[in-house]
């Protein structure tokens, strides 16, 4: 059965039937939108296709980020649709989903993305606002479906755990219902032991170590070296500065270095190595410069604003990033 063959067609979702246009300001990455289409269109054969080859080694984009995410993030779109009957939308994928997995009972990948279907229908609940301000009855239906999927998960995970997709959901999973660190870390590790290159596990469990999902700079330094030593033959040093970049962009900001265990040293290191595996990359460059200035590091920010010059990428500099990169601009120029 088609996707867009029953309640999608209705013109609820139109939106995403006209992505990307109406879902983001830039067109998303070829590899996003072909999984966005197929899983919009029902296409489940082109979905396995697509899980199955991104999901092999060496499938890295010049910029070290992983195929196999870029994949994912347009799954992440459909479960993510902005609509005005949420609750009939998610019941729908929630439906199809299980549909697939049920005709598909070998298929891993079917099994994994009904359980995702389930943790999106639970974040619908809880929405994005401080935990205070979510309803008591909100927090119910919300556990309540992370809690179907973990079962879900546990009932098929002959099949389910094949696939590392199925790690990805259950720390997404456990990060919701608060699952301790070594239980979300243990999952990880499993995963990659069926997928070397499925990095987003690590990321992953690195997010639900910070301290606004309870964990703390402690636990989250100790996993990074253990997420660099785990990596190590195929990145080297580089998960280091990648893993404390996203601290800092998701917690920490200009104060990483005062509030966190991160090295600036070891993270300068670090991201030249990264540079040295993946030189075509104005992003990782441009998120190096930023994380120069957050250290204060004004000899080595003036010289990689220097190497930039006009390939800015305005989004790796920071929450406000206009005003971040001028502020760097100042610091690299002594003022």
């Amino acid at each position: 059965m088609k996707f867009a063959s029953s309640f999608l067609l209705s013109g609820v979702l139109a939106c995403v039937a006209a992505a990307p246009a109406c879902a983001a300001d830039k067109p998303l990455p070829p590899i996003t939108q072909a999984a966005q289409e197929a899983f919009w269109t029902g296409d489940f054969a082109e979905l396995e296709r697509q899980n199955a080859y991104y999901s092999q080694p060496g499938r890295i984009e010049p910029d070290a980020t992983s195929q196999l995410d870029l994949f994912r993030g347009g799954l992440n779109t459909v479960f993510s649709n902005d609509v005005g009957n949420v609750e009939a939308y998610l019941q729908e994928v929630d439906r199809l989903t299980l549909q697939w997995a049920t005709e598909h009972p070998k298929s891993a990948f079917a099994h994994v993305l009904h359980a995702r279907a389930l943790y999106a229908h639970g974040w619908s609940y809880r929405g994005g606002s401080y935990a205070k301000d979510v309803p008591p009855a909100a927090w119910q239906d919300f556990h309540a479906y992370l809690r179907r999927a973990a079962e879900y998960l546990h009932a098929h995970a002959d099949v389910a755990l094949t696939d590392s997709y199925a790690h990805h959901v259950l720390i997404q999973i456990g990060r919701g219902l608060a699952w301790k660190p070594e239980q979300l870390i243990a999952i990880a590790d499993d995963g990659l032991k069926r997928n070397p290159e499925d990095t987003e596990l690590i990321f992953a469990v690195a997010f639900s170590l910070l301290p606004k999902w309870h964990g703390d700079a402690r636990i989250l330094d100790s996993y990074v070296n253990h997420a660099v030593q785990q990596t190590r033959a195929r990145f080297g040093t580089s998960m280091y500065a990648r893993l404390y970049s996203m601290a800092a962009g998701d917690q920490y900001g200009f104060d990483l270095f005062e509030d966190s265990l991160a090295d600036w040293p070891r993270m300068k290191a670090s991201f030249e190595d990264l540079l040295a595996r993946f030189p075509d990359s104005p992003h990782r460059l441009n998120r190096y410069a930023y994380m120069a200035c957050v250290a204060k590091d004004r000899q080595t920010l003036a010289v990689l604003l220097e190497r930039i010059g006009d390939a800015i990428h305005t989004a790796d500099w920071g929450t406000n990033p206009e005003r971040g990169l001028e502020g760097c601009r100042r610091l690299a120029a002594g003022k």
